[in-house]
This record gives structure tokens, C-alpha cells and sequence, in this order.
């Protein structure tokens, strides 16, 4: 007989039962979506910030199964660069949709920019610290001292890092912090040439331990949401300007997204068969995992997408202890709740 973790029944039911909450406010709050010829349907581009991964299974689910199309979207998922690069894209109109995170939104908005966001899905910070157990023991923050820590360039997260260790007891001058290419952070860790690495659940964590498992060796992981950064990771976002000119549009979108990752959460691996066949290149084992660990991640405020005014505050707190964002007075237009399920602004 098979068993099954418990947690493993509960998350896919959070995960629906907060879409299944997104379909009953729309039904008493507007229409239902409308069956249209595509041909006649609204294009947007939607910028998953990094490469097509697990986490973006929802999308993809949604497309497949004629979410989006049902009300009059067509969706083309483009791959991104970064959360930083990627909110800067958005804010341009190369983009009407985009998977980021509040602290580029934040950035963004410190520059001038008109970026929001608009639901969440990594509820809890998804980032940590991996390292190779057989070579180092890392149960808390403070054992990173002395430490050679890698990181993507790309990881705007490394902003709060400063932060982070001064909240936990550790002078940031005494971790190593190195930046790297994004696609050697894994081998680096695996082989050697850093002590320990960002890792991120529902994305990196799977590789590295697939890169380990090949090399011999396990690897270990601490969160930083476990110590203290009690943050959001990335969500959905777009720009004021398409808020305020077709608000439809942006509620259509994030009703059909949703419903993709319900589905993805009640089923990964039909969603990981429905991904594969846009990237038949993605390693199966890895991607299912991810697809998992996203559905987790989005079940962590008991399956409420809402952005918490005072979370997302927090990573503005953060970031001007960290010496950035000095007088940044714009947290509350990092996000709106109004398209999310139930949601209407706190």
C-alpha cells in the first residue's frame, strides 16, 4: 500500500478551494467568462523572469486547457532575466503581465517606475542557504560566518541578505558573498568552489539535489523565512496603467491563471505532461518536484492569495536597513488585492 504524506492531501485542496472561492466572487460579482474565437482574442505577453521551470506550470495548464481563451486572452509565456530586469520590462509595456517579486517592485517604483502587483503565489519566501552536508553543518544563520556564499546575479533577494544576518547576530562582513553566473551556482556548489548557495524552493532546489545525488553527496538547507525574513517571493504583477485602463483585463487574467495552478496543485502530473509538451526538454522529475513545491508555497497563508499590507512593508524594511530605499514612502502601490479571489483592498 501506498502512503501519503497528509500535507500532500491538504495542499492541492488549499490551493482549489481558493480558486474555488475566485469562481464563486465572480459569479455574484460579474459575468462568467465568455467562449471566444481566438482569432479575436486579446494578446498579452506574460514574462516568467526566468527560464520555463515547475512554478509556471499554472500558465501553461491554463493555456492548455482554454482558461485563458474562455475570456478572450491569448497568453505568450516569454522567458525572463531576473526579477529586476524583469520588472523594468513591464513597466516598459514589453510586457502586460510578469512573475516577480515585491522587492523589484519596489525597486522599480523607487526609479519612477509604475509597476504593481496583483495576486501572490510564493506566499512564503521560497529562498534559503544550501550547502553539502558532508562538508559543512548549517543549522543557523550564524554558521555561515566564515563561509564562501554563492548567489545568481540575478537574485535581488541577496539585497536583504545584509539585513538578514544583522537580524540573526552575524556580521555580514564575515560571509563571503559571491555573485555568479546563474547556470554555475549549482556546480559551483556541488564541486566545491563555494561553501554554500542560494537555493529556492519550486525552482533551484530540485537541481541541486539531482546535482548532488549524481555526485555522491546530500545536500542540506536552511530557510531564510525560518529565521526571520518573513517577506513574500514572487507573484503576479503588471503596471498602473493597464489597472487603470482595462481593470477587465486584469481580472480575466488572474481568474485563469488561478484556475492553472489549482489544477497544476490537484494534479502534477498531468500539468507536467501539459508543460512538457511546450519544453519537452524539461527533466520530468525535477519539473513534477517543482510543480509541488509551488503549490506548497502558495497554500502557506491557509490558501489566500492576498498580499498582507504589513509583509509587503516588511521588504521595504528590510531593504533601507540594508542601506537602500531611503525614504521610499510607496509600499502601499507595491500592490492591490482587487483582482484577487474575495479581494477587495485592506
Amino acid at each position: 500500500m501506498v502512503a501519503f504524506h497528509r500535507r500532500s492531501l491538504i495542499v492541492p485542496l488549499l490551493v482549489v478551494a481558493a480558486v474555488t472561492a475566485l469562481t464563486l466572487w465572480s459569479a455574484f460579482g460579474g459575468s462568467a467568462p465568455r467562449t471566444v474565437q481566438s482569432e479575436s482574442a486579446r494578446n498579452v505577453r506574460f514574462n516568467m523572469a526566468w527560464l520555463p521551470q515547475g512554478s509556471m506550470a499554472g500558465i501553461f495548464v491554463a493555456i492548455d486547457k482554454g482558461y485563458f481563451a474562455e475570456a478572450g486572452i491569448n497568453v505568450e509565456p516569454v522567458r525572463g532575466f531576473g526579477g529586476m530586469r524583469t520588472a523594468n520590462e513591464l513597466d516598459q509595456g514589453m510586457f502586460e503581465f510578469a512573475y516577480i517579486d515585491p522587492l523589484s517592485v519596489a525597486l522599480n517604483r523607487s526609479k519612477g517606475g509604475k509597476v504593481r502587483m496583483i495576486g501572490g503565489i510564493n506566499m512564503r519566501l521560497p529562498a534559503g542557504a544550501c550547502f553539502v552536508k558532508e562538508r559543512h553543518r548549517i543549522e543557523r544563520p550564524a554558521d555561515l560566518a566564515g563561509l564562501r556564499f554563492g548567489a545568481g546575479q540575478s537574485s535581488m533577494i541577496q539585497a536583504l541578505l545584509p539585513a538578514w544576518l544583522k537580524a540573526n547576530g552575524v556580521d555580514p562582513a564575515r560571509v563571503e558573498r559571491i555573485q555568479l553566473d546563474p547556470a554555475i551556482v549549482v556546480s559551483s556548489l556541488v564541486e566545491g568552489r563555494i561553501d554554500a548557495a542560494e537555493c529556492w524552493l519550486g525552482n533551484s532546489l530540485a537541481l541541486f539535489d539531482k546535482a548532488a545525488k549524481a555526485k555522491g553527496v546530500t545536500i542540506g538547507r536552511i530557510g531564510y523565512a525560518d529565521f526571520g525574513l518573513d517577506v513574500y517571493g514572487s507573484g503576479f504583477a503588471t503596471r498602473d496603467a493597464l489597472i487603470e485602463k482595462d481593470p477587465e483585463l486584469v481580472r480575466a487574467f488572474l481568474k485563469a491563471a488561478y484556475r492553472g495552478y489549482a489544477d497544476a496543485a490537484r494534479d502534477p502530473k498531468a500539468a507536467l505532461a501539459i508543460i512538457r509538451k511546450a519544453y519537452p526538454l524539461l527533466d520530468e522529475a525535477v519539473t513534477e518536484r517543482q510543480i509541488r513545491e509551488t503549490a506548497e508555497l502558495m497554500t502557506a497563508e491557509d490558501g489566500s492569495l492576498r498580499l498582507k499590507p504589513e509583509k509587503v512593508e516588511r521588504t521595504v524594511t528590510y531593504l533601507q536597513a540594508s542601506g537602500q530605499l531611503q525614504g521610499f514612502d510607496q509600499a502601499p502601490q507595491l500592490f492591490t488585492n482587487a483582482f484577487v479571489p474575495m479581494g477587495n483592498q485592506p
